[in-house]
C-alpha cells in the first residue's frame, strides 16, 4: 500500500496554513493522496483512494525532511507549529518517529500531529507520537454502527479498541492532547451518541475537547453541518474544557517562497476560501484575488461552492 501513485502532489510541505487550532502551521505530508485508514463522509480531501490499516513507508522521509528545511528557510520567522497532516493518516508512515525527532532539531516551532486515532491502540505508534508537543486525535463515534456509517473504516478497525488506545495514549503522553469530535447532522449528533462521546472523553481525559462540524466541501454531499446553537448545546454535555471551533484569524509574516505554488499545494489538501488564502499569503485582498484568478485561469485551482461560500481546490 506504500507504492507511489502515478500523479502525486508535487510537494510534501505546504503552507504555512492559517489553522483554527494551531495558528500559522506549516504542513508536512508523509502520505500519498489519499491514503487513510478511514473513508469519512465529511472529509475535505474527498473519497479515500487507498483505505488501509497497514503501515508503510509512502513518501521518502529524507526527501520530506529536505523539503521542510528548504521551506523553513524561505520564511521570515518560524511558524507557530510544524504539523504532520495532509493527504491521509500520518501514523501509517513507519518513519513517523524519526521524522518528528528530526523536525524537532530543525526549528523552534512546536510539533503537532493530527491523527484519526485508529492506530493508537498500537504501543509502537504511541511511542513514536511521544516526540510531538501537541496531539490532536479525533473521535467521532463510540458505537461501531455509527463509526462504520460515518467514518467507514478499513476492515478490522474496532471503535472500542480505538477508545482504549486513546486512554493509553493520554496516560503516556507528556504534551497537550486536544480531542476533536466532528459532528454531522443526523449521523453522530443523536443524544445517545453524544452521551457516549462525553463518557469516552471523560475516560480519555484530554486537555481540551474541540467540537467541529462540516465547514468545507465534504467527500459526500450528504454530510451536513450542525448550526452554532446546536453545537453550543452539545458542548454542555461534556464535563471537560470544550471549545467550539472558530475560523482562523492569523496571518503569515514574510515569505520568500512561491505564493502561487503554496496556494496550490495547500488547497490540494484542504479547500480554502479567498479569505483563507489571504491569511496564508499575507497579501492584501486585491493582490490575493488577482493571484487566485490567475491560478484559476491557468487551471491550477478550481472553484467549489459549499454552504454559501466559494472554496478553491488545487488541481
Amino acid at each position: 500500500m506504500s507504492k507511489k501513485p502515478a500523479t502525486p502532489a508535487d510537494q510534501a510541505v505546504f503552507g504555512p496554513v492559517p489553522s483554527r487550532r494551531l495558528g500559522m502551521s506549516l504542513g508536512v505530508d508523509l502520505l500519498w493522496p489519499k491514503t487513510c485508514t478511514l473513508d469519512c463522509l465529511y472529509c475535505e480531501l474527498g473519497p479515500t483512494g487507498a483505505c488501509t490499516r497497514e503501515r508503510g513507508l509512502f513518501r521518502d522521509a529524507d526527501e520530506v525532511l529536505a523539503q521542510t528545511e528548504a521551506r523553513l528557510a524561505e520564511l521570515a520567522s518560524p511558524p507557530d507549529f510544524i504539523t504532520l497532516a495532509g493527504s491521509g493518516e500520518p501514523t501509517l508512515h513507519l518513519e513517523l518517529g524519526r521524522v518528528l525527532a528530526q523536525l524537532k532539531k530543525m526549528s523552534p516551532a512546536r510539533l503537532a500531529v493530527l491523527t484519526n486515532s485508529t492506530l493508537v491502540s498500537d504501543p509502537q505508534v504511541r511511542t513514536e507520537l511521544a516526540e510531538a508537543d501537541v496531539l490532536a486525535p479525533s473521535l467521532d463515534a463510540v458505537t461501531q454502527e455509527v463509526f462504520e456509517r460515518l467514518n467507514r473504516p478499513a476492515p478490522g478497525l474496532i471503535i472500542e479498541e480505538i477508545v482504549e488506545g486513546l486512554i493509553g495514549l493520554a496516560s503516556e503522553f507528556s504534551g497537550q492532547m486536544w480531542l476533536e469530535i466532528l459532528l454531522v447532522e443526523g449521523i453522530n449528533d443523536q443524544p445517545e451518541e453524544i452521551a457516549g462521546l462525553a463518557r469516552a472523553a471523560q475516560r480519555i481525559g484530554p486537555d481540551l475537547v474541540q467540537l467541529n462540524t462540516v465547514i468545507r466541501p465534504p467527500a459526500h454531499p450528504g454530510a451536513q453541518a450542525l448550526g452554532a446553537k446546536r453545537l453550543a448545546q452539545i458542548a454542555g454535555a461534556f464535563d471537560l474544557p470544550v471549545e467550539v471551533s472558530a475560523p482562523p484569524r492569523v496571518k503569515t509574516a514574510g515569505d520568500e517562497g512561491s505564493l502561487g505554488r503554496q496556494m496550490v499545494e495547500m488547497t490540494r489538501r484542504r479547500p480554502c476560501t479567498l479569505g483563507d488564502l489571504e491569511a496564508m499569503t499575507g497579501l492584501e485582498p486585491a493582490a490575493a484575488q488577482d493571484l487566485v484568478a490567475d491560478l484559476v485561469g491557468k487551471g491550477r485551482l478550481r472553484q467549489e461552492k459549499y454552504g454559501g461560500q466559494v472554496f478553491y481546490r488545487g488541481v
